[in-house]
């Protein structure tokens, strides 16, 4: 088969290609790893890799993380790898200003996680934005190929099935949103909210991690746009869209324990000698407003001083991974967390005993799997999370004779997935220092029972699975729409 091109069916004719768009795409590793990929920390790089990896020939579009002048715009990078093509756009400087670190970051992230105290909306931002969307599709379309399947993720892309079809491309085009879809009102603090939801009903297939998003997207289309539901699809003005709910998971074999026990048990292990043997709650995040972080080290504060029992009995450690360190916001975030830390500390420390260490740096994943096992409460009590892969992650690296408990806040997505956790409200610190003291006390016959329901539901939830599925949905569509042209695809995926 020649490098980037489709697989080939019988007679020759060729098969159905995925075409993967995203905002971030992996970057070449350096040379000593020739032939791999550096993949972006976080659910979708990795899972979206492991979808292009199963379609020899596939594409993955987008920007190439680098930024240059106006006018010297370069022609897309182009690199092979294993059987993917990946093909990265620069931006301009204002671009990157404007429509990333400007509309995405300051506007729809805040809006799309509902903390709408916090979002930004300026005119020029969106005329940026805007303008990207039609860059991307006019670099993207002559890429494209009869019988190709196109896969768009997340809210940098919104507009972007709406830009290809006025470039001409009728064929399927899929959209996975990976945060959380917010409610009508907080919707139309948009300029646009309208344009924005006929631009998002030109996709023909629409992914959600949870039914609350997936509910609060289809109660839009009603209301502002009049559209009609019947069953998962949404009709407009001649145009047909189904939608869905796709939780995405986790790769469980990355995070799984080794088969030999560690001497000493978990006891004995790295962040539990940091602790000197007392009872370990951990939180590990990226350093975001959205996770919640403040609200925790209050809820700390909260256990120890309703719990005086817990007193130097039990420390907190805090993993912040840096994100988006020269954004304003993100630095107000860390120096309250870190203020935080210090008053807390200040005011309940012992000689011998720090309630919280706090850690602003990022571990490599087999480490982490390692501190999770340490771990006797695992603490994701996110605000609002579209998923949050670091509940499952959890889950997945303990032993089942003596795992740890996961709290989890009701707020994430993961929360609709792993119902057996200790579900809390993390905006009131009582509720979940509650949840720690329960999860702190809990006999290890319900520790045992719990963690089998939930690595379970991770084993079933895959990473594979849930691009499987998504794919077999969007492949579906295409073939209801094209007929034949899309069978040998749809026969592979749903094969898995």
């Amino acid at each position: 088969m020649a490098r980037g091109g489709c697989e080939l069916g019988g007679g020759g004719r060729p098969l159905s290609r995925l075409v993967v768009v995203s905002n971030r795409i992996p970057t070449a590793r350096p040379a000593s790893f020739a032939g791999e990929l550096e993949v972006p920390v976080g659910g979708l790089a990795s899972a979206v890799l492991a979808a292009l990896r199963g379609s020899r020939g596939s594409l993955w579009f987008g920007w190439s993380g680098s930024a240059s002048g106006a006018g010297l715009l370069r022609p897309p990078k182009r690199v092979f790898f294993g059987g993917v093509e990946v093909v990265g756009l620069d931006l301009t400087a204002t671009e990157v200003a404007d429509y990333y670190h400007g509309f995405c970051n300051d506007a729809l992230w805040p809006l799309l996680h509902c903390f709408q105290g916090r979002v930004n909306l300026r005119i020029e931002q969106e005329a940026c934005y805007r303008a990207v969307q039609r860059r991307f599709a006019a670099a993207l379309r002559p890429l494209l190929r009869p019988g190709d399947l196109v896969w768009v993720h997340d809210y940098h892309l919104f507009l972007l099935a709406g830009e290809l079809r006025r470039l001409g491309w009728k064929g399927p085009i899929g959209f996975f949103l990976h945060t959380p879809f917010p409610p009508h009102d907080i919707w139309t603090l948009l300029l646009d909210p309208r344009g924005f939801l006929e631009a998002l009903l030109d996709f023909d297939l629409v992914g959600f991690h949870t039914r609350s998003s997936l509910d609060n997207y289809v109660y839009c289309c009603l209301r502002l746009l009049g559209a009609r539901r019947k069953g998962e699809r949404l009709a407009l003005r001649g145009r047909v869209q189904r939608a869905g709910v796709y939780p995405i998971g986790i790769d469980p074999r990355e995070f799984e324990p080794p088969a030999e026990r560690p001497r000493g048990g978990r006891r004995g292990g790295e962040l539990v000698k940091v602790v000197r043997g007392r009872r370990l709650l951990l939180g590990v995040d990226r350093l975001d407003y959205t996770k919640g972080i403040p609200e925790r080290i209050l809820a700390f504060e909260e256990l120890i001083r309703a719990h005086p029992e817990w007193e130097k009995k039990v420390s907190l450690v805090q993993i912040a991974s840096p994100s988006r360190t020269a954004v304003p916001q993100y630095l107000e975030q860390r120096r309250l967390i870190e203020s935080l830390v210090g008053r807390v500390n200040g005011e309940l420390s012992e000689h011998d005993w720090v309630p919280i260490r706090y850690l602003f740096r990022s571990y490599p994943r087999e480490r982490l799997a390692r501190f999770y096992r340490d771990a006797d409460v695992a603490l994701v009590t996110p605000l609002r999370d579209g998923m949050n892969l670091v509940a499952k992650e959890f889950v997945a690296a303990q032993r089942p004779e003596d795992p740890c408990v996961l709290v989890l806040s009701r707020f994430a997505g993961a929360a609709e997935d792993l119902p057996e956790a200790v579900l809390v409200n993390p905006y009131v610190p009582a509720d979940t220092a509650e949840g720690i003291a329960r999860a702190l006390a809990m006999p290890l016959e319900e520790r045992c029972e719990r963690h089998r329901a939930l690595l379970a539901r991770v084993l079933r939830g895959t990473a594979d699975e849930w691009g499987r599925r998504f794919l077999a949905d969007l492949a579906a569509v295409a073939a209801a729409a094209r007929g034949p042209a899309a069978q040998g695809l749809f026969a592979r995926l749903a094969q898995g």
